[in-house]
């Protein structure tokens, strides 16, 4: 296949041709060209070039739209495409979404009919779209992408944003939903059985709190060994991978958390993971020394 390419390529046939008639995506004939040092130089004249720019890495110029006449900035990334993209180039967005509008549409008002309808779908059986996302190999592909994009660095910008769009959203309220472990629903019944006064998910500037006694003005932080990289089980440069965070990153994030609260006179305790498996009476110890 390969030679018949270079063969019809050798013989004046266009790529675009050739992909058409041997029914192969034309960026692989292109690619086939240009590791076999095939592919044709347009060079057009110095005149032509002194109406663009180049200018980190893209060249750009000015275009004129043909219905109102505006001067349209535009940019490509190799010099050869300036001509191409301009031959495709006749009118501006705006106006060709105002070209649409109404009766400027060239199906306004129209309906299709019974037979065309027919025609339609008989034209699409047997035709199926891509569904890369029902295979495993595709979703693990794209999991794994995802992940180098936000371990480079790249997506930091939207994971702030995100970050606020949250924090704003618990802060006004619109965000009632919240995931709790096990055992903090077990430290909240036990208090209510004591009758005791708690709330759960409780915000401060922004950061959640697990549970709130607001008799003792006393925050309670339940924090998972894992999730929080309990010290007596994790050294300071441990990676946690489902973070994304050494141990001391999320050491600081958490005391920074409770700096806060205690900065605003609140009460902290925090239980860990593997003191409350011990002892599940910690939460009314905690209570005691404050009742006091």
């Amino acid at each position: 296949m390969e030679e018949k390419i270079i063969e019809m390529y050798l013989s004046g046939i266009g790529s675009t041709t050739i992909a058409k008639n041997l029914n192969i995506p034309k960026h692989k004939i292109l690619k086939l060209l240009k590791q076999k040092g095939l592919t044709r130089n347009i060079n057009l004249s110095d005149e032509f070039y002194k109406n663009f720019w180049e200018e980190n890495g893209k060249w750009f110029g000015y275009w004129n739209c043909e219905k109102c006449h505006e001067d349209i900035l535009f940019s490509v990334n190799e010099k050869s495409l300036l001509n191409r993209n301009l031959k495709l180039k006749k009118i501006c967005k705006k106006c060709s979404l105002d070209a649409q509008q109404g009766c400027g549409n060239p199906f306004f008002g129209k309906i299709h009919s019974k037979e065309t309808v027919n025609k339609i779908s008989e034209s699409k059986i047997g035709i199926t779209t891509s569904d890369h996302m029902s295979k495993p190999e595709y979703r693990l592909l794209f999991s794994e992408m995802g992940k180098q994009r936000w371990a480079s660095g790249k997506m930091e910008a939207v994971r702030i944003k995100l970050s606020d769009l949250m924090k704003q959203r618990w802060a006004s309220g619109k965000l009632k939903s919240y995931n709790r472990s096990k055992a903090e629903d077990e430290i909240l019944e036990i208090l209510k059985e004591k009758n005791i006064e708690c709330s759960p998910n409780f915000i401060l500037s922004g950061k959640i709190f697990d549970i709130y006694v607001p008799k003792f003005n006393l925050l309670i932080e339940y924090n998972g060994d894992y999730w929080h990289c309990n010290p007596i089980k994790y050294s300071s440069d441990y990676i946690n991978i489902k973070k994304n965070k050494t141990a001391k990153e999320i050491w600081d994030y958490d005391n920074n958390k409770l700096d806060l609260a205690k900065n605003k006179n609140y009460n902290c305790e925090v239980i860990w993971e593997t003191d409350y498996k011990k002892n599940k009476e910690i939460i009314l110890e905690i209570i005691k020394k404050y009742d006091k």
